[in-house]
């Protein structure tokens, strides 16, 4: 944890906290909350810094914050977790493409596309 920043710290943070209400049945999982988090933690350079898996820092911060909530529930904080890393590996997919990957630009309308 030595590599990161503030921003990934509280990110990191705040999901394990959301997790842990999840498991613990205080709270729904917040799906939107979650997304703004994670395209934080995307945003402050979580990519280019970690060294373990994301499910794993996640999993090892719920497990310090709520130890008996996430021993007791393990099958539901790995789920969560593993959730959790695929829609943070699908934003990272995204805010990565290039708008020239996926097609070439085209023209705003008729006019500037014809001599019309």
């Amino acid at each position: 944890m030595n590599e990161t920043n503030p921003e990934i710290e509280a990110s990191l943070d705040a999901l394990a906290t959301l997790c842990c209400e999840s498991l613990s049945g205080t709270a729904d999982p917040a799906v939107d909350r979650s997304e703004r988090l994670l395209k934080t933690l995307l945003m402050s350079g979580y990519v280019g810094k970690k060294k373990a898996s994301f499910q794993v820092d996640l999993e090892t911060r719920v497990k310090a914050k709520c130890r008996d909530c996430a021993m007791h529930r393990g099958g539901a904080l790995s789920s969560m977790s593993e959730k959790l890393a695929k829609q943070f590996a699908d934003l990272a997919r995204w805010e990565s493409k290039n708008p020239s990957d996926t097609s070439p630009s085209k023209a705003a309308n008729i006019s500037s596309a014809t001599d019309a």
